[in-house]
């Protein structure tokens, strides 16, 4: 469940870079929780399909990240504010991460 938690933050962060039908799959498993077959009754597909495109979808997020490093680098700047004894320090660096 801790690596599925994973694609869903790798999800929000590079959603923009997969096309309209990997985020509607993507959301319907992991944000909605349909079942496989609830989608591919959906799509007029089959379960197996719909795992495969899901799947597809992962290892994709997992590109982006491993070329991007998006997660990585927020996940360190995080650490970096969390350290810092000077609040407003703290303060911009989180600004940061939120844009």
């Amino acid at each position: 469940m801790e690596k599925d938690f994973e694609y869903v933050e790798l999800f929000e962060i590079y959603k923009d870079l997969l096309t309209d039908k990997q985020r509607e799959l993507f959301s319907s498993y992991y944000l909605f929780d349909l079942s496989l077959s609830e989608i591919a009754d959906v799509e007029g597909g089959s379960r197996q399909s719909v795992y495969d495109a899901v799947k597809k979808v992962k290892i994709k997020l997992s590109e982006y990240e491993k070329i991007l490093g998006v997660q990585e680098k927020t996940k360190r700047l995080e650490e970096v504010a969390s350290l810092t004894k000077d609040e407003n320090t703290a303060r911009a660096i989180r600004e940061i991460i939120e844009r």
